[in-house]
């Protein structure tokens, strides 16, 4: 059954709503005036005031933050990248394009590998951030930034190139930004298989499959005479 309706008599502060507003209002600069204050008070930038961005450049960002995509180099200043496809195949939004090829004699000082990325684009317009690319690749070759402003004004230059990747690792390591090698996780092995009953047991457990093998077809033959 539906519920009845009660028809709620008002009075007539309650009809014109100003108090209402009044209460309102006295909330609305209670917070005005304490937010105020606190922005005259020397301390850590926890105080609830704005940032004066892109003046104010100097908010931390988090060390887990996934911002622009950069190719890593080694100690020896050397292309990690083998171009092994694994960030292309696991991306979900199908954004990296990879083009293998073959190191040649006398390249040992530009790639670590055998092979190398001829072409590496990353579409940043299809990009989500999800960071897949980055956990799955076995060198730790691409990595997910702390570049933020990703605001381009023409379709080609949100698509990023070899070249743009490397020169967004040159700049994080200039300016102290790169990400710490990741932990790596320890692999247990597998437990040893049992091994296989030998002798008068195996005999005996064979047998018994043998015979249950036999006695279906007799069993069915029974059920088609019964049937006849």
């Amino acid at each position: 059954m539906a519920k009845p309706v009660v028809k709620k008599e008002y009075t007539l502060s309650e009809r014109i709503y100003l108090w209402e507003i009044l209460k309102g209002m006295k909330l609305t600069w209670g917070h005005f005036w304490f937010n105020f204050k606190a922005c005259w008070r020397p301390g850590p930038h926890t105080i609830p005031t704005c940032w004066q961005y892109p003046e104010d450049r100097t908010r931390e960002i988090s060390p887990i933050f996934r911002g622009e995509h950069m190719l890593q180099k080694d100690d020896k200043g050397r292309e990690m990248c083998i171009a092994c496809g694994m960030c292309a195949k696991i991306c979900p939004a199908k954004c990296i394009t990879i083009k293998k090829a073959k190191r040649k004699e006398g390249e040992e000082d530009k790639y670590a590998g055998k092979t190398y990325p001829a072409a590496f684009e990353v579409d940043l317009l299809r990009c989500i951030f999800c960071g897949f690319c980055q956990d799955v690749c076995p060198k730790e070759a691409i990595v997910l930034g702390q570049e933020y402003e990703f605001a381009r004004y023409t379709k080609e230059e949100c698509l990023l190139d070899k070249r743009k990747l490397l020169l967004n690792y040159r700049r994080a390591k200039e300016e102290g930004k790169l990400r710490p090698p990741r932990k790596r996780v320890p692999v247990v092995p597998a437990p040893p298989k049992p091994e296989k009953a030998e002798g008068a047991e195996a005999k005996e457990g064979k047998a018994a499959a043998v015979g249950k093998a036999k006695k279906k077809p007799v069993a069915k033959k029974k059920v088609a005479e019964k049937e006849e």
